[in-house]
């Protein structure tokens, strides 16, 4: 809900003082909206728009937020902090909304199991009190409960295990499976999240397999989780045959190259042949018609010299120049 103050302003002497009444009646009721505070008026324009815009515009405005006013101070009111307060309606226009509403996430199994169990989510806190140390350090970080390296050198060995193995190694390799682990359902949890994309086991394994092979040395120091599936590398993989090696297959190759080139019996393609003959002789063609037409053109020293003729720019017949003979 939403409040308007009003201080105690003489509305009656002002109004007075510029002869308007608090009253306006029109033809054609305002349509309001109390609870946004919007008046829409939807009287058509008359003829005295015209001669004063202006004045028209203002008087107009004025009548209509008259009107407001009106349907405000009509409100139940109330004293809040010695200022005189209403209470507004809930709004009645729907206002568009920029983006559609988001639409709700679905649960993670975790959420859905602790939902059916009733499990609630309690805070710990961020300091506890380390036995060892005899003080009180941060659960998770620097300097955490526990971090110290002089409490784990020693390990319990079970009974009836191997007293040569390495218990501190595989507690840090089960560490690892564990994160690995977390990061796997993380990523099933994002495809079940997203109802367009369906991720198979095998888009999975494969996005899996980019984020180990991620690392500085492509994934060969990276370790991966108990009974991992191993991705399919996709795409073709060309195989290079070794330089120095294998000398019976590199002879065998060399001895039917030769024998390729000497065979007598040779196998002619007699398609292609004839195409080619074919595509041969339409290019010669064309080559002679080319030259017989460079041959039969004429240049401008070669040309006859003309005989009389009227010359129109003269206005008389003229023609090449006699030639003088020599006596």
């Amino acid at each position: 809900m939403v409040s308007v103050v009003t201080d105690s302003i003489d509305v009656e002497n002002i109004l007075r003082a510029t002869e308007r009444s608090t009253q306006v009646e029109k033809e054609v009721p305002v349509t309001l909206d109390v609870g946004s505070l919007v008046a829409c008026d939807i009287a058509a324009i008359s003829s005295n728009f015209h001669e004063n815009q202006e004045k028209y515009l203002l008087d107009l405005t004025r009548d209509n937020v008259q009107i407001l006013f009106n349907s405000i101070f009509s409100l139940p009111t109330c004293i809040v902090e010695k200022m005189k307060c209403v209470q507004l309606p809930n709004p009645t226009t729907r206002l568009p909304r920029e983006k559609p509403i988001p639409k709700p996430k679905l649960p993670t199994k975790w959420e859905a199991f602790a939902k059916k169990k009733g499990i609630q989510k309690k805070k710990r806190g961020r300091m506890i009190w380390d036995e060892i140390a005899k003080e009180w350090r941060p659960r998770f970080g620097y300097k955490r409960a526990g971090s110290d390296k002089e409490q784990n050198w020693v390990v319990e060995i079970p009974k009836n295990a191997d007293p040569y193995k390495d218990y501190i190694a595989d507690k840090e390799n089960k560490k690892k499976d564990k994160s690995d682990k977390n990061e796997l359902q993380r990523l099933q949890n994002i495809a079940r999240r997203n109802p367009n994309v369906k991720a198979k086991s095998e888009e999975i394994s494969q996005i899996v397999k980019q984020a180990h092979t991620s690392t500085a040395s492509l994934g060969r120091f990276t370790n991966t989780v108990k009974n991992e599936k191993k991705a399919k590398a996709k795409g073709k993989h060309k195989k290079f045959e070794p330089v120095i090696g294998n000398v019976v297959e590199e002879k065998e190759k060399s001895l039917k190259l030769i024998n390729k080139i000497t065979k007598k019996s040779v196998t002619v393609n007699k398609d292609l042949a004839a195409n080619r003959e074919l595509g041969a002789t339409i290019k010669r063609q064309r080559e002679e018609e080319k030259q017989k037409k460079k041959s039969g053109r004429r240049s401008k020293a070669g040309t006859k010299p003309q005989g009389k003729h009227f010359d129109k720019k003269k206005g008389k017949v003229s023609g090449p120049p006699k030639k003088k003979l020599k006596q």
